[in-house]
């Protein structure tokens, strides 16, 4: 007969702080409304015609716990909230501004039709 072993498992900080990052990584918090939805994002050069109404700029967190969250994630998010932000400016349409840095984008909102 075998006697049980007696494992212990010991806690490790680091690797859960890790492990807890990694997970938070794929969350996303930013949640859309129904006039967002119908903002398109374009390149600059399909805004012929369209009235300017403004400028945004959009934040969202690059990190969770020390760990960098996926970049497609990020830019999901950002984009998001532009579009939310463009709705409530009357806004139907939005072109980026600059490149994502440290979780912040900018855009051009603008009415075109």
């Amino acid at each position: 007969m075998r006697s049980p072993t007696n494992h212990r498992v010991r806690f490790n900080p680091v690797l859960s702080l890790l492990l807890f990052g990694s997970i938070l990584a794929g969350c996303s918090w930013v949640k859309t409304t129904p006039d967002a939805e119908r903002v398109r994002i374009v390149p600059a050069d399909r805004i012929a015609g369209c009235k300017q109404l403004g400028d945004l700029s959009t934040y969202t967190k690059a990190k969770v716990a020390g760990v960098n969250r996926k970049a497609a994630k990020v830019q999901e998010e950002l984009e998001t909230l532009a579009r939310v932000e463009a709705a409530e400016m009357g806004a139907d349409t939005i072109v980026v501004a600059s490149e994502i840095s440290n979780g912040r984008q900018s855009y051009f909102a603008y009415r075109c039709q």
